[in-house]
């Protein structure tokens, strides 16, 4: 028999596919992910490049704070806790421009563009997927900036039980001891709670039947940061340096306990039907050092129902409905009363069509509705009043898979929104592989709608100022492009991200009357482009992985002047080494965030020839890392003992502000995780 004489290139074609497929397991990158479409898509073929932390990563880390999570992973993310509550910057964009979501739906509850984060339990997450860029075309509102998705954990086997715990020292100690006639006892002993997560989760699946049961549990210390620095103020317009006094005033951060519930139930009659329904209760008390025999009191109530109807193969309908009801009340320690001071809530049906696998094309049509309501004393001053608003939406994508090498994906969205009318937000996008290298391009036009607050408010702030609101605001808008390139070897993942965002019709609050009165109005367009690199290596030792990502921001200021903080540059990196000493696994983990100073614009007042004027001056930010480190050791398959550092070299920031490091010093961990 003569042997078969291949051409050179064809063996080198092989062999490159070869080392990319081992490379594309060994990343990860046949993960099934479905925020960037909507339908289950392997991730190397998302139109959008997509992140994803897998529960694995998640317990092998200890992580129980989704904060902390997403900080060591996504690079330029920072979560600051100071004043009201948690703020997030992505990237040069705040809360209010990144839509979270749990399995896919919305949380009511913000509060400064912030949804509470407490809510999101790493324990019970089996992989977060994350989008950076306009969503809106699947997603609607305030998914302009990107999407994080939080997709909760499914029993697969008959029966499964799983819990865990970790504890940390207290951050501060305030009391040392508390008698049990102190009429102070309730407040004292709040503030000092032990730094405790634990969580347990049961379920199965039995015949047509799914269940699962979980609680979760949460506690942290209140805490005192001191500034350390003076705050320096230079104002350019007069070339005026001034130094500030050390403020001797420290600035706390409440402790807090959570509890949460969640019911799953799912039941299939039949090969074609599925039926499901969910539901969470969520409780929290925050506590700040204050003793004023007051304490922030918070609810949280939601649930859906899903039914999946598979006409073939090919086509299947979806129908859900999911609420969410988030109540915040103020109670007295010393007495039993609670006042209901806040209540948002959200109720969104959903009808959804999926032609799968049709002429090489994958049709995903949905209409959905999205009610939403808030009770609060900012509408009418002196009085707790209701406002609503309602947003009617029809949705199209067609997922097209032109070649064996080329794909495109169009959607476009119709919203009707009660308050500001009509809005159309089209995507495009196209994906090109060829083994080892994909190429992305993507279009979005992303908007937000004006909240319930930037509408109607009317507030008087204790008689210092007033906030009003516009009912005749317009939706902030975006188009967003973006360029990726894609590698993959058996040893080397890359990837590199081009983008840029055009903003227009922003909504802010101007002061006027001699900073007594701001009104929101759309005022300003702005440009925020950047660049995204992603570089995950093995280096040829089993076991063994570096991952390095960087993040570099090039906004566009405007007249000279720059509101916003951003952080040009920021990075994450992170070595992880997984290895077997006879029966014994072990995983050791070594990751840094890094964030670049920032540079801001603040208003302010300034003696200049013996007269007080108003002028912008600039303010800085310097940059800083923070580095986390933990060792887990799995005896047997089913148990988990990790051991921890967060806060590895115990950063403090100078100057305490929404724009520094608002977390506590170093602080040492230990976490047991048991599962069958």
């Amino acid at each position: 028999m003569q042997a078969q004489i291949l051409p050179a290139d064809s063996t080198k074609d092989d062999e490159v596919a070869t080392h990319a497929a081992a490379g594309v397991k060994k990343f990860n990158l046949d993960e099934v992910v479905v925020t960037a479409t909507r339908t289950p898509k392997r991730l190397m073929q998302t139109p959008v490049i997509t992140q994803v932390i897998t529960a694995a990563q998640i317990e092998d880390r200890g992580l129980t704070d989704i904060r902390n999570l997403l900080t060591q992973e996504i690079p330029g993310l920072a979560f600051n806790e100071v004043g009201f509550g948690t703020s997030i910057n992505l990237q040069g964009l705040g809360g209010k421009h990144i839509l979270f979501l749990i399995d896919g739906e919305r949380m009511a509850g913000e509060t400064g563009n912030n949804v509470d984060y407490h809510r999101l339990d790493p324990n019970n997450v089996e992989r977060i997927e994350i989008v950076q860029g306009a969503s809106s075309a699947l997603y609607g509102s305030q998914a302009m900036g990107g999407v994080i998705n939080i997709i909760t954990k499914r029993p697969k086997a008959p029966f499964t039980v799983s819990a865990s715990i970790k504890a940390a020292p207290l951050y501060e100690r305030n009391y040392t001891k508390v008698d049990p006639d102190d009429a102070q006892r309730y407040f004292k002993r709040s503030v000092d709670r032990p730094n405790l997560n634990a969580d347990v989760r049961i379920g199965g699946r039995w015949k047509r039947w799914t269940a699962q049961t979980s609680y979760a549990h949460k506690s942290a210390d209140a805490y005192r940061l001191f500034d350390r620095d003076s705050v320096v103020k230079y104002f350019p317009e007069y070339d005026i340096t001034v130094r500030e006094r050390r403020v001797e005033t420290p600035t706390q951060v409440s402790g807090y306990t959570t509890h949460q519930v969640t019911q799953m139930l799912g039941y299939t009659p039949s090969d074609r039907l599925t039926i499901g329904a969910k539901g969470t209760w969520y409780t929290m008390n925050k506590h700040d050092l204050t003793p004023d025999n007051a304490y922030e009191h918070n609810t949280d109530l939601s649930g859906s129902l899903t039914a999946d109807y598979r006409f073939s193969t090919r086509a299947a309908l979806q129908a859900s409905v999911y609420s969410d009801t988030y109540n915040r009340f103020t109670a007295l320690e010393q007495l039993d009363q609670r006042d209901l001071i806040y209540r948002n809530r959200m109720t969104q049906p959903r009808l959804m069509f999926t032609l799968d696998r049709w002429h090489r094309q994958t049709i995903n049509m949905g209409a959905e509705l999205l009610y939403e309501s808030l009770y609060t004393d900012k509408f009418v001053s002196g009085s707790y009043e209701t406002r609503s608003q309602r947003s009617y939406s029809v949705f199209a994508q067609d997922d097209w898979t032109v070649t064996p090498h080329l794909s495109l994906v169009a959607g476009l969205r119709l919203d009707y929104h009660n308050a500001y009318g009509a809005n159309v937000a089209p995507k495009l996008a196209a994906v090109w592989r060829l083994f080892p290298f994909t190429l992305r391009f993507n279009y979005a036009a992303g908007y937000r709608s004006p909240t319930l607050k930037e509408l109607y408010m009317n507030w008087d702030h204790l008689g210092m100022f007033m906030i009003y609101g516009n009912e005749n605001l317009r939706p902030e808008r975006n188009q967003y492009l973006s360029l990726s390139a894609e590698y993959v070897s058996e040893y080397v993942y890359a990837m590199a991200t081009g983008y840029v965002n055009f903003f227009s019709d922003k909504i802010e609050g101007l002061w006027t009357n001699n900073q007594k009165e701001l009104h929101y109005r759309n005022v300003s367009s702005a440009t925020l482009s950047g660049a995204y690199a992603n570089v995950r290596i093995n280096p040829g030792v089993s076991g063994l992985f570096l991952h390095l990502s960087a993040n570099c921001l090039f906004p566009k200021r405007t007249d000279g002047v720059q509101l916003t903080a951003y952080s040009r540059l920021s990075g994450n990196v992170r070595a992880e080494y997984a290895f077997t000493l006879g029966r014994q696994h072990f995983t050791l983990n070594l990751s840094g965030s890094l964030l670049g100073g920032k540079r801001y614009d603040v208003l302010g007042r300034v003696e200049v020839n013996g007269k007080e004027v108003e002028s912008y001056y600039e303010s800085r930010s310097p940059s800083y890392s923070l580095w986390n480190a933990t060792a887990a050791w799995r005896p047997m398959r089913q148990l988990r003992v990790t051991l921890g550092v967060d806060n590895l070299f115990d950063y403090h920031a100078g100057i305490i502000n929404f724009n520094t490091y608002t977390g506590p010093g170093r602080s040492v961990f230990g976490a047991l995780h048991f599962s069958i």
